[in-house]
């Protein structure tokens, strides 16, 4: 069986390639396989004390409006307990006409996270072992202040300041938007970059995409075509400086697109702030944004 990482919103864990984004929201995901529901994941921060009993109850009145079935305690399977121990763990399942489910509520006393895991049992059996697979690569949190987003085709390292606020996975088009105290950050991705590019270079594509972003010119040619990449990083004057305090549009803006060939896709990050953009730090963003 092939496995794919799937991390979103500081969670990582590693589920069948086979099973496909179902449902997404902030802090929310349900993976779905061949024959419907099969992993539903919900996590968030807790603030104050967290209670066990509290999140079951939640749960039972969820789901009882959604399958009209009861939520029950019940024991860790087994196979589950050494791979979870570095959390409060508590079980649960319910079962009803032709689908159950079983999962388990984490809490880690580390990032204080949350987390409800619950596996989906519908018309045919899965191997006992899968679960406790995917329990065993979940994690909640890195030690290096890094986050990582991996969904579908792309996978990114950003620093956990930035904030995703917006998201978008359509035909052809991903578009992830992060915010930090000091910069925007935006994430492209599209393809089949074979169609796009069939008539016209990755200039022409980035232009007739962005036509003449912020006004600040033509881009430059990176990578013997491979690359394109706009900035404007005005002159230190004591005039600008004035303006960017009155102005709210950032005064340093950053964009770069590139396509991977080897993956059919063009990729692009753009950056936006008040101050300059350290060169090393847009390096370091497109080095750790990847087409799978």
């Amino acid at each position: 069986m092939n496995w794919q990482e799937f991390a979103w919103y500081g969670i990582h864990f590693e589920a069948p390639k086979r099973w496909q984004v179902g449902e997404i929201g902030p802090r929310y995901l349900m993976l779905e396989d061949d024959v419907g529901p099969a992993l539903e994941l919900k996590w968030g921060k807790v603030k104050g004390r967290f209670s066990h009993q509290k999140q079951l109850r939640h749960l039972r009145a969820l789901q009882q409006k959604k399958m009209g079935e009861p939520v029950k305690e019940c024991s860790l399977p087994t196979q589950w307990r050494d791979v979870l121990d570095k959390y409060d763990a508590m079980g649960f399942s319910w079962r009803g006409e032709g689908i159950g489910g079983q999962g388990v509520l984490l809490y880690c006393e580390t990032c204080r996270t949350a987390t409800l895991i619950q596996f989906y049992h519908k018309g045919g059996s899965r191997p006992e072992k899968l679960p406790r697979r995917i329990l065993e690569s979940f994690r909640d949190h890195r030690e290096d202040n890094l986050v990582t987003w991996s969904l579908y085709d792309i996978r990114a390292i950003l620093p956990d300041d930035f904030n995703l606020m917006q998201f978008r996975f359509e035909a052809g088009e991903f578009e992830l938007a992060f915010t930090s105290k000091r910069q925007k950050l935006n994430l492209h991705r599209w393809g089949p970059a074979a169609t796009l590019l069939k008539e016209r270079d990755l200039i022409q594509f980035a232009q007739a995409l962005i036509p003449n972003p912020w006004g600040i010119g033509d881009p430059e040619s990176l990578g013997e075509g491979k690359a394109v990449e706009w900035r404007l990083d005005p002159p230190p004057t004591s005039w600008r400086q004035l303006w960017g305090r009155i102005n709210r549009r950032p005064q340093f803006q950053w964009l770069r697109i590139w396509h991977l060939g080897s993956k059919n896709r063009i990729l692009g990050v753009r950056i936006q702030g008040k101050k300059s953009i350290n060169p090393r730090f847009i390096d370091w963003v497109c080095e750790n944004y990847e087409a799978l």
